[in-house]
This record gives C-alpha cells, sequence and structure tokens, in this order.
C-alpha cells in the first residue's frame, strides 16, 4: 500500500505542480485522487476483487497489477513539496532529514542512475528548508552535517543526468554555499583552522573542487572561472600542494568553457593559464584540439593538435581519435600519417596501440591479416624486457577497439571477423564485447543473433557491471518492438528479466513497448510498463512518454475503443497533461463523431483541482463548437449531416453536462463568442427555439451586443425554427435600419432563415436584388445554402431552375460539390464553417 500511495502522490504532485492534500487517515502520507474524483474505469477493473463461487475455485486467479518502487527517501521529497505548494505545515524536521539521507545514500550507492531534474528540483526545494529553519534542539542529528552535504554535492555531479539541468546548478550552488557559510561561521568565532579542518572532515580544497566540477559541468563555467580567481588571490604563494592543484581547476575550466562552445572566453582563459605558468599537458591538449577538430576548423586543430606537449608526453588516446574522425571528415588523412607513423614509432603502451590499431581501420582500411602483423610488430618492439617492460599483447579492449571501428564503418561482417579474431588469439570476451556484438548484429537486423548473445549475458558468462548493458537492451527492445509483427512473448520475457534486476527502462523503450501493448489490446502490460518505469522520470523525460500517447490518441487509423482505452491510461498516469494536449484529444473525438467522449474529456480539466489545468472561456466555445458540428442528439449539425439519429430530440446529455460546467464556473465570465457557441450547440441538438428565445435574447441585453456571427448563428437557427421567417425578418429590419455592412456568410444565413420556412419567391427576391442591398452578387455559398434549407422537392426543383438559369457558372460550381439524401431531402455538400 506504502508504494501505490507514493506512486500516487507524484502522480499528482506532477499534475498540479505540488498541488496535494494529505490525507488524515494516514500521518505523513497524500492521497492522489480528490475525494470528487472517480479512479480512472480500467484501473477500477484491473483492481475489483473477484466474487468466489464454487465454479470458481478452479479458476486461473486475476492478473494482479505490479506495485511500483519509488527510490528510497524519495516519498519524503515529494511530500514536503505538495505541503510546501500548499502553504502547509511541513513534517517532523527528523522525518526531513531522514528521507534526505535515505535518497541521497541511495543515490550514491546506485550512481547509475542519475540524478534526474526533478529530483534534483525537490531536493533543492527541502534543502531550502532545511537551511532557512534551525533545530529545536541541539542534537547532531536533526542537522544536515557536512559529511550530508558533501554527499548530496558528489550525488550532484557524479552523473549529469539527460534534459535541463538548471536545478542542478541551483542545487550545486546551494550545497557549497551552505558548506561554505559554515566554515565562515566557525571562523568567525574564532576557531582555531586545525579544529575547523577535522570538524569539516573534507580534503584540502574537495569541496571546491567538486563545486568547479557542478559549474563547469551544467553550464556555469565562466562563474567557475570567477571564482577560480577569487580562489587564486586568497592563495599563499608558499602552498605547492594547492598551487598544483590549481592545474587540475583550470582543466575543468577550459573543458566546461569548450563544453559551451565559449571560443573566446576559452582562448583568454588559457592565456591567463599560461601566465600562471600552466603547461601544456595532455588533457589540455585534448581539450583544445577538440574544441576546434569537433567544428570542422582545419587550420585551427591542426595548430593546437601540432602544438608541443610539456615534457614531450604522448597525446592522449582520446585526442589521437578525435583526430582521427576529423581526418576522415575533412579529408585530411595525409595530414594524419606522419602523426600516427610518429606515434608507432615511439614504443607507446598498448592504450595508444588500440587506438594505432583502429586508425588502421578507419583510415588505411586495414583488414583483419593486416592487424594481426601489427599485434605481431608491438609485441616485438620492446620486446627482452626492455627497461624492465613487458611486450604490450592485444586483449579484450583491443577486440573491443577493433570492433568499434568495424561499427563506425558500419561494416557487420568485418566486426564479426575482429571477433573470431579474438577467439583465434584466445582472448575471452568481456561484456563490453558481448554488448558491442549486439550492437552491430541490430544494426544489420539479425535478430536471432542479437537474441543469442543476449542469452550468453542471461547467464551470466561473463560479469556485467553497473548496468552496462542496459542502452544496447533498450536498442533491441525498439528494434524487436520496430518490427512488422512484434513477438510479444521475447519482449515480456526481456521486460521480465529487467524488472527482477529493478532496471528503469530509456523513455524511448517505454513509448515503443506501450505502442505494441496498445495495438495488440495489453492494457495490463501498458499499466506496468507505466507504473514501474515512469514514476521515476523527470517531468521531461515524462514529457516524452505523454506526447507518444496523445499522438497514438490523434491517429485516425486506431480504433475508437483503442484511442479512448488509450486517453484513459494517459488521464490516470500523466495528470499533468496540458489543457492544450486534452483539447487536441476532444477535437479528435469530434472528428470521430463521438461528442460524448469528447464531453467527457472535457469534463475531466473542468474537474480538475488544480485552476491551471480547467477550461478557459475560448475552450468552453471549441467544446461548444464541436458540438454543433456533431450533435449528440441527432438534430441538424453545423454541416447539415445531422447524427443519423433521428430527427430533433432534445439537447444531448453532452451539452447538457457542458453548459451545467459553464454555469457553476466562477472563473469563466459570459459574452457574446459564448452565447454565439451555446446558441450553435443548442440549435444542432434539436433546440433552436433555446438558442433564439434564450442566448440570442443575452445577448441583444448585453453591453457587448450581437457580433456578425452572432448574425449568422441567429439566422441558422431561425432556419430550423417553425415560423423562423418572422424573427429573422425582424433581426433584419434592424440591421437594415442600422445601415451595418452585411459579409456573405449573414446575408447567405438570412437567405437559409427564410427558405427554411418555404418562401420560394422570397428568397428569389433576395437573391435578385443582393447588389441594390448589400452591394454584391450571389455566390455558391448563397445559392447552395438557399437550396439546402428550401423543404419539398417540388421548391427545391423551382430553385434550381431559377439559378440554373440566372447563374449558370455558380450552380456549375455548386454542381462540382455532388449532393446526397438526407432526412430533410436532397442537399449540396457544402460546409457552413460556423464559428462563434
Amino acid at each position: 500500500m506504502p508504494s501505490q500511495l507514493a506512486r500516487n502522490v507524484y502522480l499528482r504532485l506532477l499534475a498540479s505542480h505540488g498541488l496535494l492534500r494529505p490525507c488524515p487517515s494516514l500521518p505523513g502520507r497524500c492521497l492522489a485522487v480528490s475525494s470528487r474524483a472517480a479512479p480512472s474505469p480500467l484501473l477500477a477493473r484491473a483492481r475489483r476483487q473477484p466474487r468466489r463461487t464454487f465454479f470458481g475455485v478452479f479458476q486461473k486467479p486475476p492478473r494482479m497489477l505490479k506495485e511500483p518502487e519509488l527510490e528510497p527517501g524519495y516519498d519524503v521529497l515529494l511530500h514536503y513539496r505538495s505541503l510546501e505548494n500548499d502553504s502547509a505545515r511541513p513534517p517532523a524536521r527528523e522525518d526531513l532529514l531522514k528521507g534526505w539521507r535515505q535518497f541521497v545514500q541511495h543515490k550514491r550507492k546506485n550512481h547509475q542512475r542519475p540524478l534526474n531534474s526533478t529530483q534534483a528540483f525537490l531536493m533543492l526545494r527541502l534543502l531550502h528548508h532545511l537551511v532557512a529553519t534551525h533545530p529545536e534542539t541541539d542534537a547532531q542529528d536533526e542537522d544536515l552535517s557536512f559529511t550530508d552535504l558533501r554527499a548530496a554535492l558528489w550525488v550532484t555531479v557524479t552523473k549529469p543526468p539527460k534534459g535541463t539541468t538548471e536545478h542542478h546548478l541551483e542545487l550545486a550552488e546551494l550545497l557549497y554555499g551552505e558548506i561554505e557559510r559554515r566554515i565562515q561561521t566557525m571562523r568567525e568565532l574564532g576557531i582555531d583552522e586545525e579544529v575547523i579542518k577535522e570538524a569539516v572532515g573534507a580534503k584540502d580544497t574537495g569541496d571546491f573542487e567538486l563545486y568547479l566540477t557542478a559549474l563547469t559541468q551544467y553550464g556555469g563555467a565562466l562563474r567557475a572561472a570567477e571564482k577560480l580567481a577569487e580562489f587564486r588571490a586568497t592563495l599563499a604563494q608558499e602552498d605547492k600542494k594547492l598551487v598544483a592543484r590549481v592545474r587540475v581547476f583550470w582543466t575543468l575550466i577550459l573543458r566546461g568553457l569548450a563544453k559551451e562552445g565559449r571560443e573566446e572566453e576559452l582562448l583568454a582563459e588559457w592565456k591567463k593559464a599560461e601566465a600562471a605558468k600552466v603547461e601544456y599537458m595532455p588533457p589540455v591538449h585534448e581539450i583544445m584540439a577538440g574544441f576546434f577538430a569537433a567544428r570542422d576548423r582545419v587550420d585551427e586543430t591542426k595548430h593546437w593538435f601540432e602544438k608541443p606537449i610539456h615534457a614531450n608526453w604522448l597525446r592522449s588516446p582520446k585526442a589521437y581519435m578525435e583526430a582521427v574522425r576529423f581526418a576522415l571528415r575533412n579529408g585530411e588523412q595525409q595530414w594524419l600519417q606522419p602523426i600516427f607513423e610518429q606515434l608507432i614509432n615511439s614504443n607507446p603502451q598498448k592504450e595508444w596501440w588500440d587506438v594505432i590499431f583502429q586508425w588502421s581501420v578507419l583510415v588505411m582500411d586495414k583488414g583483419v591479416e593486416d592487424v594481426k602483423q601489427m599485434m605481431q610488430v608491438m609485441s616485438a618492439q620492446v620486446a627482452g624486457g626492455k627497461d624492465g617492460k613487458e611486450s604490450p599483447k592485444p586483449d579484450a579492449a583491443t577486440i573491443d577497439a577493433l570492433i568499434t571501428a568495424a561499427i563506425e564503418k558500419q561494416n557487420p561482417y568485418l566486426a564479426e571477423r575482429f571477433l573470431s579474431l579474438g577467439a583465434e588469439l584466445k582472448i575471452r570476451p568481456r561484456a563490453s564485447t558481448y554488448i558491442l556484438q549486439m550492437d552491430y548484429r541490430l544494426d544489420a537486423k539479425d535478430m536471432s543473433g542479437v537474441q543469442a548473445i543476449y542469452d550468453k549475458l542471461l547467464k551470466g558468462e561473463v560479469n556485467v557491471r553497473q548496468d552496462e548493458d542496459l542502452p544496447v537492451v533498450n536498442k533491441y527492445l525498439r528494434a524487436l518492438c520496430a518490427l512488422p509483427e512484434p513477438d510479444l512473448d521475447r519482449i515480456l520475457n526481456i521486460t521480465a528479466d529487467l524488472e527482477q534486476r529493478h532496471a528503469t527502462l530509456e523513455p524511448e523503450t517505454v513509448v515503443s513497448l506501450c505502442m505494441v501493448f496498445l495495438h495488440n489490446d495489453n492494457q495490463y502490460e501498458v499499466i506496468d510498463t507505466l507504473s514501474l518505469h515512469t514514476v521515476s522520470y523527470s517531468l521531461e523525460e515524462r514529457a516524452q512518454v505523454r506526447r507518444a500517447f496523445v499522438e497514438y490518441c490523434l491517429d485516425r487509423r486506431v480504433s475508437t475503443a483503442r484511442v479512448w482505452d488509450c486517453y484513459s491510461l494517459l488521464r490516470q498516469f500523466f495528470p499533468e497533461t496540458s489543457p492544450q494536449e486534452r483539447v487536441r484529444l476532444m477535437d479528435a473525438f469530434f472528428a470521430r463523431r463521438r461528442p460524448d467522449m469528447a464531453a467527457y474529456i472535457f469534463g475531466h480539466m473542468r474537474s480538475n483541482d488544480n485552476l491551471a489545468q480547467r477550461p478557459t472561456a475560448d475552450m468552453y466555445v471549441r467544446c461548444l463548437e464541436g458540438l454543433g458540428r456533431c450533435p449528440e442528439g441527432g438534430g441538424p449539425s453545423i454541416d447539415g449531416e445531422g447524427m443519423g439519429m433521428g430527427e430533433g430530440g432534445g439537447a444531448g446529455e453532452s451539452l447538457r453536462m457542458v453548459h451545467n460546467m459553464l454555469k457553476m464556473d466562477a472563473t469563466v465570465q459570459m459574452d457574446t463568442r459564448l452565447y454565439n457557441a451555446l446558441m450553435v450547440a443548442y440549435a444542432a441538438a434539436g433546440e433552436p427555439d433555446v438558442a433564439v428565445d434564450e442566448f440570442w435574447r443575452d445577448i441583444t441585453n448585453s453591453a457587448e451586443g450581437p457580433s456578425y456571427a452572432s448574425l449568422a448563428i441567429v439566422f441558422w437557427a431561425c432556419e430550423l425554427l417553425p415560423y423562423g421567417d418572422r424573427t429573422a425578418r425582424e433581426i433584419w429590419q434592424k440591421v437594415q435600419r442600422m445601415d451595418l455592412e452585411v459579409p456573405p456568410d449573414v446575408f447567405w444565413a438570412y437567405c437559409g432563415a427564410i427558405a427554411g420556412s418555404g418562401h420560394l419567391e422570397e428568397v428569389v427576391r433576395l437573391v435578385r436584388g443582393m447588389d441594390a442591398s448589400v452591394g454584391y452578387g450571389p455566390g455558391m455559398m448563397t445559392l447552395g445554402v438557399a437550396y439546402n434549407a428550401l423543404p419539398g422537392s417540388d421548391r427545391k426543383e423551382q430553385f434550381e431552375a431559377f439559378a440554373r438559369a440566372e447563374y449558370p457558372d455558380i450552380w456549375a460550381q455548386l454542381e462540382k460539390k455532388g449532393r446526397k439524401e438526407t432526412l430533410r431531402g436532397t442537399k449540396f455538400n457544402i460546409v457552413r464553417d460556423m464559428k462563434a
């Protein structure tokens, strides 16, 4: 039960950015579902307890839903944020500290799962509270220690997440600032520096290095440069140990500036470093040369790559590989040739030989036999134990490097040959070798070969560390889902294996799995997938999955039943779905001629506890216009088609429901557009009398008054109303007395109102006298609306004879639209775009 509550807390938090209510019966817990909101019908069915009967003894037990597992302490962070948004009293400080420590320690032990942006934000909010308040007693357990702050800073820095990192930067700033504030307070109290060092418990500059790492990693490299300048200003020249650390700090800043693409600042900072006697060491060479190589700046890349390195140190293997890729992109293979020849003649260690092998494959186009000869050269160069060194020998890392080169060449056959070379040399493959093998077999669409390698990993033939296989397993699952006929059994077996490992799938993989399950009506599997994985996602990752569900609902190729099931899951698992996305879903059901479902979606928006999620006046108008396009009760829709369920019958249940919501919504003020939309909906639902007698009256009595859209709509309502021509003439006379300019849609609506009561001669006079009365002649819609509105085939035939004779070109355009038989007689296929 606690895990289910925690999941619901998280969902509700995302829905309202923290709008939660504490549960009175469960201290420290929150309910995710409002007392006014009913649970999803789909999930309600899934959790319903079966009735026991005699014949049910031997039946298969019902499918149980899988409960998600929140990371330890995460529920405390969620709960605090929910209460903070409600301006409610926070939990006891000791409970908050316990949750904080649990979460941080879990992240330290499981650092393969990065701190995502939402988790960083929740930590930031709780830390603000803990720093701003003080424990009621002097108990050490009731306050954050230096160790707690440092552990949190380490977690913030260790593994950057995908997506936004602004909260990581703020969190790092606050953590380091609190450490420095406490140290400064101790100094102001006159405490000896040695005592402070012992109390802090960190290595010299250890916290500062973590802080600089956070700044340079999360977009704050310029601030890091400022902090380093301040640090150097306070640094004693005789402290050689700290002076040496400054070189490391400068490397961090240069790397951060390069990552942010700040060329001008990067060059300026290197000049400062040179002036401070910082040597051009391999890490600096790698940063500077790599920066320009990544941008294909040929001259600058050559300058920085060829620049002599301090003490004739070798360039890093990574720098050499960057140069290889740069040369391939820019046709600079000849420039690279002497560089690698020099590297080969320098008797390098094996890490550099692995790069040499990759260069020979990628640039020199060497094959397996050529590489074998190069391996013999490698082993012979330092044979005999010169300087006590053993001759380097190829190992699993060498085979991995060769396979990687073959993958970059998009040559899976060559990769297989390199794998066979490893077996020939009796090199035992490691997990990374199998992972690479799965990768290139996936690219080659060799699914059976991929499954064979996956089975080896599953059997434990090699030791997989820290979920290093998860990226390729995710890729494998997506490939299985992309097949024309996905193997559901294989997919479920793999997901079950990952579930036992408590592994979290990537958002792209969750999307692929859910789409396959939805297409195969496996709603339970969708529920399990979302429950187990999305609960630990950041808002950005959840949005990626949510958008896929929305797009599935908008796909007209998917059946309405499946779309509604998908929407039910979307509503249950993604309450943060924006009003704009919900309106798109509402429009999609209107397009499917399901106004009842569209109205339910609107109702879900209206019942949301979060005011930001509730519908606006524009959304009410959009919903009512949709009900006008496809009325629920079978009345004549705007386009004249109706729903084929009989004539009239009164306003549908959906319209009544939406109208009642509007009446009760204190946030929406009635105006002409809303009255217009109500006229459209009620007229379409078979109650044109309500549209004219109630809403038109409200419009005319309002300070805003009617718009041109109001006139077009009320004339259309008069067309549907018995003896509606009387009201239409009254309104038309007022328009003429006011000497208003009449748009074409208003005029042809008035013609329709007169024609709807059967006054053929008057309609003909109106059409003939258009130039004199409104200043323009008839168009296709003028003739089409009048024809469609006339009752009886005789009148239609007479009007057609008149129009053919006097307006043959316009009538010919109308004929191209085609006609259809309706309960109201023959009508042209024209659409009256009636907007409020």
